[in-house]
């Protein structure tokens, strides 16, 4: 993970991620599992603020404090009450178990290297209630690949006071690694086309493949109950789901 990286960007985040395809889903899940829920990777809120004003009990935890900083305002701007953690999911540690644990937005892969995959898994496993339920969103390796070209895009183009704002990705995949490195680029524009400020950072994710996820939780102690492949509940087809949406569950001895 790359705490640099959300530094550079924490100001910038929720003007470029607007993507909500996931929220009724989790509405729904955190509402059937009636209980406490534990957001892993919350970021500055875009599920956690949805399932906090649905009247759902959501801890919320991530490694960057300049996030949750951002979080924590807007919390206090709704009048919203949470339990936010700074930690990293490595090595996670609150002291109590949770009826649903959900790590959305295909963030997971953020961690690199298997071992670090692993104990994020054994230390999530430990937070989970014997009844409860994790909630895991990857990508479709196979699809996902299919837009790293290492060419440069436009991602989006967006109104901002002032001014516009013109967002780059540059994606490339290291074959040998299975990391996909994604350089975004940030330009503001006058109204007059004068390019005022310009950003760039830098990500990486592990494109991860079904097969070696399933050995990961097997190994940490979990059972899949469901996989999806959308959030509209669809079967996962490795040739046309967008992502793999893990339901899982403490194995059972």
């Amino acid at each position: 993970m790359s705490s640099a990286h959300y530094a550079r960007i924490a100001d910038l985040y929720d003007s470029f991620v607007l993507t909500n395809i996931d929220i009724p889903f989790f509405l729904k899940e955190g509402q059937r599992a009636n209980g406490s829920i534990l957001e892993l990777m919350a970021g500055t809120g875009r599920v956690t603020l949805p399932l906090l004003e649905a009247g759902l009990p959501v801890t919320a935890v991530d490694y960057s404090p300049e996030m949750l900083g951002h979080l924590r305002q807007k919390l206090a701007a709704r009048g919203l009450t949470a339990a936010v953690h700074t930690a990293d999911i490595r090595q996670l540690d609150l002291g109590q178990r949770f009826r649903q644990i959900i790590l959305p937005f295909q963030a997971f892969p953020e961690l690199t290297t298997t071992a670090d995959q692993q104990t994020a898994l054994e230390r999530t496993h430990a937070h989970l209630a014997a009844d409860g339920e994790f909630i895991c969103t990857l990508h479709n390796p196979g699809l996902r690949l299919r837009a790293v070209d290492g060419q440069l895009h436009l991602a989006g183009k967006l109104p901002i006071p002032g001014g516009e704002r013109f967002i780059w990705l540059l994606q490339t995949y290291q074959p040998e690694t299975r990391l996909v490195k994604v350089l975004e680029f940030f330009e503001d524009y006058d109204p007059h086309g004068q390019l005022t400020v310009k950003r760039f950072s830098e990500i990486q994710f592990h494109l991860l493949e079904q097969a070696a996820f399933e050995t990961l939780i097997a190994a940490a102690g979990f059972t899949i109950a469901h996989l999806y492949g959308d959030y509209a509940y669809a079967p996962f087809d490795p040739a046309t789901s967008p992502f793999l949406i893990y339901v899982l569950r403490r194995k059972t001895l």
